[in-house]
């Protein structure tokens, strides 16, 4: 079956092309590479990162600010001075290849950062969009079509195609590596296709996160610092409506509930005014399944208590010292209280990805992190940085994994 292609331009123009001219494009877009960090791509994602932070753009939304404030001038020099430190001596650092790279759907702007780090590797990038983007997707993509265009660079194609058919298989099998974000269902789907002799997989699938707090150190806090914790927390959970692979969905309270439940009130409480008119209200149906989802623990006995702040933040109080898997979304938390930071280990599963913690030293982290040897979670990270996206990302080196390693002896 023959699919037609949707090829984005610049200046919002979109053609239509056959197959065969798209893996034409690819195949002349593979010989289109740069050295790792070339100073005219480090340019050209800078200024787009200028542009979003501007002043006409200053109302970007969270996402948005995200990814832009990410890959700002200074953060980017950062980026590239570790990755050089990285490369072993007598070795250098090249670009993979022709990269194909599939977003996922709820989290529209996630897949900006792989491809802008597959992108300043000096690697060839294809990215499949889906059928719908956003208004502010679609600006994002335009301005760097319009850079690459002025640049006289088209090794970077941006497309939508239907999912019927075996473009996708073909793409892949042209492809050096292959970066897919998405449920697991949809890694099964792609983890069969071929890559090129020697192509590499990237997946990013179904995952878990959530945070730990020292109830002692909650309690502690003046008004000031406790709306100040709250603001972050605000924004790990709502950013992406806690969609986002990091967003933190428990809440483990090291302490006794009847000691700290009032500490964890008021910070849930001071959470909730932290909405704007800029998060996204979940609609009707999403506030009701939240009062569903909690209402449903209590009545099966998971569940002590339930507390319903609006229709924006909702949270229950576990009845035991145990997991909890609830995944609602758009603003539901599962705390639970228990007797030490040690416990957490025993509480990872391998699809967790992110810890947030607050209230504890470096050291004490560490020494928890360093006590799991199975598999699970990639990160720890301070509450309020849940979303800060970084090179190393569920376990990968994405700018290592997308390049490739010469050896001179």
């Amino acid at each position: 079956m023959r699919s037609e292609v949707i090829l984005y331009g610049a200046g919002a123009r979109e053609a239509a092309l056959d197959e065969e001219a798209l893996l034409a494009k690819l195949g002349e877009a593979r010989r289109r590479l740069a050295l790792p960090f070339s100073a005219e791509r480090v340019d050209l994602v800078a200024g787009v990162a200028e542009t979003l932070l501007g002043p006409r753009r200053s109302a970007a939304s969270g996402p948005v600010a995200h990814f832009a404030f990410w890959t700002r001038r200074a953060a980017l020099a950062k980026l590239a001075s570790g990755f050089a430190a990285r490369v072993p001596p007598h070795a250098i650092a090249r670009p993979r290849g022709l990269v194909f790279h599939v977003p996922p759907q709820n989290v529209e702007t996630v897949f900006l950062y792989s491809w802008v780090l597959s992108y300043l590797a000096g690697n060839a990038n294809l990215v499949r969009l889906p059928h719908e983007i956003s208004a502010r997707m679609r600006a994002i993509v335009d301005l760097f079509l319009e850079r690459l265009q002025a640049a006289g660079d088209d090794g970077q194609l941006f497309v939508h195609y239907p999912s019927q058919g075996d473009l996708g298989t073909k793409i892949s099998a042209l492809s050096d590596a292959r970066v897919v974000w998405g449920g697991d269902a949809k890694i099964a789907l792609f983890a069969p296709l071929p890559l090129r002799n020697g192509g590499k997989s990237i997946w990013f699938g179904d995952r878990f996160s959530f945070s730990t707090i020292n109830g002692a150190a909650l309690a502690e806090l003046n008004d000031a610092a406790l709306r100040a914790l709250a603001k972050k927390l605000h924004n790990d959970i709502f950013v992406f409506d806690q969609m986002a692979c990091s967003s933190p969905h428990a809440l483990y309270v090291v302490g006794e509930a009847a000691a700290h439940s009032a500490a964890v009130k008021r910070l849930l409480d001071a959470a909730a005014l932290e909405w704007t008119i800029d998060d996204p209200a979940g609609g009707v149906g999403h506030a009701i399944g939240k009062m569903t989802a909690a209402f449903t623990a209590a009545a099966s006995g998971r569940a002590s208590s339930v507390h319903w702040r609006d229709t924006q933040l909702t949270s229950i109080v576990a009845s035991a010292p145990q997991r909890q898997d609830l995944r609602v979304g758009g603003g539901f938390l599962s705390v639970v209280f228990i007797p030490s930071l040690a416990e957490v280990a025993g509480f990872i599963r391998e699809s967790d990805q992110t810890i947030t913690y607050f209230g504890w030293e470096r050291g004490e982290i560490e020494a928890v992190a360093a006590s799991r040897v199975g598999l699970g979670v990639s990160r720890w990270a301070p509450i309020g940085t849940a979303l800060d996206f970084d090179f190393l990302w569920d376990g990968y080196d994405i700018p290592f994994e997308l390049t490739r390693l010469v050896r001179i002896s």
